[in-house]
């Protein structure tokens, strides 16, 4: 059964507008028309509370950008829902733009590209963390707001970043794993190198394994390239030279279905379990027809719908704690915001279905 996952977003949605009408309301209700205080009833100032609401009304013409690595990559779909929705409820355009390939200065060629044509702000995700911070910086230098999610680059001068807590979300599947297995068994990891958010989450699978179970073997971390073909090649080796392997995790979409490939051709399907990574609609298929056990959530339209609120309420002024706060370096945002993560099987993964 595939149906619009449209309750998330209704219940973000329906909360902003509470809160616009709250801040709207209180900023505006201190005071008469006369500039004193409304305590005897009187209606409050029409004209400045409209001045005051008409700061969430936004340019039509302005454009925040959110831009990514692999465009195709399903999972971007999702985040750019959720950016476009909030976009759609301020009045502002929400354009999209990234790279096709896995190419770190492709993507960096395509940002600075972007940055170039001045756009109101820009939601990015980062390939690789140092790579992408010099070009961050440049940005804000030229007071163009860049918030980043999914995967960060934190030692640049981006505001914020929204994402999964990776390490977390790795420890997560090492502990469904182990709890799985009893405490006892071997397990493989494949993954792809370079990208500093997946890194984290294999990060968090190898040490929650190690400490929380030292009965398990973690046999070999398996590099699944760029590509399904080369995580497929890579996994089928993978198979050859460990034929008892128990469970297979793989950090993301492209190491899964090249494994599921892989198991597939061995005939090891449903023997050797997969564990995947993101609620695609591939992914919740697989898991229906047995070839993924289960899968790691993340929240990539509320990473998306939030990344583009921040954006929109830096640039139209509508955080202001102190002049000029974000050159001061004054905390108005939070440096992080986890967005969170869960196990999916087949008994939520209805749950997790989107339109196509």
């Amino acid at each position: 059964m595939k149906r619009k996952s449209s309750n998330l977003r209704k219940q973000i949605a329906a909360l902003t507008l509470i809160v616009v009408m709250i801040l709207g309301t209180t900023a505006c209700s201190t005071g008469t028309a006369e500039g004193g205080n409304n305590n005897s009833g009187d209606s409050v100032d029409t004209a400045n509370l409209e001045a005051e609401n008409s700061l969430f009304t936004g340019d039509s013409s302005k454009e925040f950008y959110m831009v990514t690595f692999l465009s195709g990559y399903s999972y971007w779909k999702g985040c750019f829902e959720g950016f476009e929705d909030a976009a759609n409820q301020f009045g502002v355009k929400a354009v999209y733009g990234g790279t096709t390939e896995y190419d770190v200065n492709e993507a960096i060629t395509t940002l600075e590209q972007i940055i170039a044509k001045k756009p109101a702000g820009i939601a990015v995700s980062c390939m690789d963390a140092e790579a992408y911070q010099p070009v961050i910086d440049k940005a804000m230098e030229e007071g163009i707001p860049i918030v980043t999610f999914d995967s960060d680059s934190p030692k640049s001068d981006r505001i914020t970043f929204l994402g999964t807590e990776n390490y977390a979300a790795g420890a997560a599947a090492a502990t469904y794993i182990g709890e799985q297995l009893g405490g006892a068994g071997k397990v493989a990891a494949v993954t792809t190198t370079g990208q500093s958010n997946i890194n984290e989450r294999i990060q968090g699978f190898q040490e929650t394994l190690e400490n929380d179970f030292p009965d398990i073997e973690l046999v070999q971390i398996v590099d699944a390239g760029a590509d399904e073909v080369t995580a497929a090649t890579n996994s089928a080796a993978l198979l050859t030279n460990n034929k008892d392997l128990d469970y297979i995790f793989c950090a993301l979409l492209l190491a899964s279905t090249g494994t599921q490939q892989a198991l597939s051709e061995a005939g090891l399907t449903g023997q050797v379990k997969l564990v995947a990574f993101d609620t695609d609609n591939v992914t919740l298929d697989a898991i229906k027809s047995g070839a993924v056990e289960a899968t790691i959530s993340q929240a990539p339209y509320a990473q998306g719908f939030w990344s583009m609120v921040y954006l929109y309420y830096i640039e139209a002024g509508l955080i202001n704690p102190v002049d000029n706060w974000l050159e001061k370096g004054y905390p108005s945002l939070p440096k992080t915001a986890d967005s969170g993560a869960g196990i999916v099987t087949i008994d939520t993964c209805d749950n997790y279905y989107t339109e196509e």
